[in-house]
């Protein structure tokens, strides 16, 4: 795309080159490389004051709202935010695979990371980084989507109506609802409100999956018990699990090198899709047992005389209490690092004590616990118990505790920035 097409898209004005080539739009000027379209966006910063830094990492041309000085070559438009999506609506407009869109409490990212793994071997396929499934992360995928057979593209929310408004953008032809659970509460108030936002990715879609417990409607594909696929017996080990699943009365049987129950309901979508897809089962099940977990989703390193099991990108209490079945699983002294859950409103303190009771059910000898709700955690556990609600008492804590010989699980809310806790480890142990 040249700078006069995107300025044609976007309504604006070109300053230098029209002729110069774009190959990818970035709007953190850290990421980007040779070929990018700079987009600033004003936030609690302005990202005109990267746009130089941008230059120097390899952008060809930026998006503007400001005069620039010196002159880069550039398109200025009257706000860049809306120009990077007009830009990743063109693109919708114009591509001509299929969508599948994700949504769901839980297992968005394993989900499209497995859908993305399975489907490459006979598909062309682009997904959206990381988990950029806000509004933001939308256009940012769209903006980037080349041509392709499937697109696939996760979409998240924490207020009601977030769901409807970037479907819009996405315009799936497949929906998926991988799992609700409670999450996001302070923003929805009730559970059957999380639901209702969930749901309405379906509306439009061609084909719908959601789990059986959720959902009676025939036209929608269900996974879990009763549905046109679900799991007939599963068996867990500390770094894989073994499954027998039955899809449309065909049995299965396979394993996945990711730990705990939270990756079966994965499999089953998988499965559907690539029926769907006709993608033969052997071929399903031979990518599948050579998938690797996302980045800080039941990760688990093995360090000299420590284990750690990184599964701190967000928690919830679903989530919480499958990565504690994951600890739980094995034979040494475990401990349980766990942040506080956010955004569970006035339910926060019930969730945390749960936890903290969860724990001691599962037999988790000693637990430490950061943030404030977690003093909540504390309240219900019966192990040997540490709570800290200053960061650099507990990072000093974390200096000299004993974890040698141990197995270590970090667990949290995205906010809690637990991914300091697995750099001391490191430090001390690899």
């Amino acid at each position: 795309m040249t700078l006069k097409e995107i300025a044609e898209i976007t309504d604006g004005k070109i300053i230098g080159n029209k002729d110069i080539q774009v190959e990818r739009f970035e709007f953190d000027s850290r990421k980007v490389k040779g070929n990018t379209l700079f987009i600033p966006l004003k936030g609690k910063r302005d990202g005109h004051d990267f746009i130089e830094d941008a230059f120097k990492n390899g952008a060809v041309a930026t998006l503007t709202e400001k005069v620039l000085n010196p002159h880069f070559p550039a398109i200025h438009v009257n706000d860049t935010m809306e120009a990077f999506k007009k830009i990743a609506l063109f693109n919708r407009k114009n591509f001509r695979g299929k969508t599948i869109g994700i949504t769901g409490s839980v297992g968005k990212t394993t989900t499209k990371e497995l859908l993305s793994h399975v489907l490459s071997r006979k598909f062309t396929v682009h997904s959206n980084i990381e988990s950029y499934n806000n509004l933001l992360g939308v256009i940012h995928t769209l903006a980037n989507l080349k041509p392709c057979d499937i697109y696939i593209q996760e979409i998240g929310t924490n207020s009601p109506g977030e769901v409807k408004a970037l479907t819009k953008l996405v315009k799936p032809n497949i929906g998926i609802v991988t799992a609700v659970e409670p999450g996001h509460l302070e923003g929805f108030k009730t559970l059957e409100n999380l639901i209702k936002e969930k749901f309405s990715l379906l509306k439009n879609t061609e084909i719908k999956i959601a789990p059986s417990h959720l959902t009676k409607e025939e036209n929608i594909l269900t996974f879990g018990k009763g549905g046109i696929a679900e799991i007939l017996n599963a068996n867990f080990s500390p770094e894989e699990t073994t499954f027998t699943a039955k899809v449309n009365n065909t049995t299965i049987s396979g394993k996945v090198k990711v730990p705990g129950k939270g990756i079966l309901n994965a499999v089953l979508i998988t499965l559907i899709i690539g029926n769907i897809l006709k993608v033969p089962y052997n071929e399903i099940i031979e990518q599948i047992e050579t998938f690797k977990p996302p980045k800080w989703r039941m990760e688990v390193l093995k360090l000299k005389k420590v284990t750690i099991i990184k599964d701190y990108y967000n928690a919830n209490p679903a989530s919480m209490k499958n990565a504690i079945d994951v600890l739980s699983l094995y034979q040494n002294p475990k401990v349980a690092i766990l942040g506080e859950m956010l955004e569970l409103g006035n339910h926060s303190e019930k969730f945390h004590e749960e936890i903290g009771k969860y724990l001691t059910e599962k037999g988790i000898e000693e637990a430490i616990f950061f943030g404030k709700n977690s003093a909540f955690y504390l309240s219900n556990f019966n192990g040997k118990g540490y709570y800290f609600n200053n960061r650099k008492e507990f990072m000093n804590f974390l200096r000299k505790f004993n974890f040698k010989g141990k197995t270590v699980l970090i667990k949290g809310s995205r906010g809690n920035r637990l991914e300091d806790v697995e750099n001391i480890i490191k430090e001390r142990f690899q």
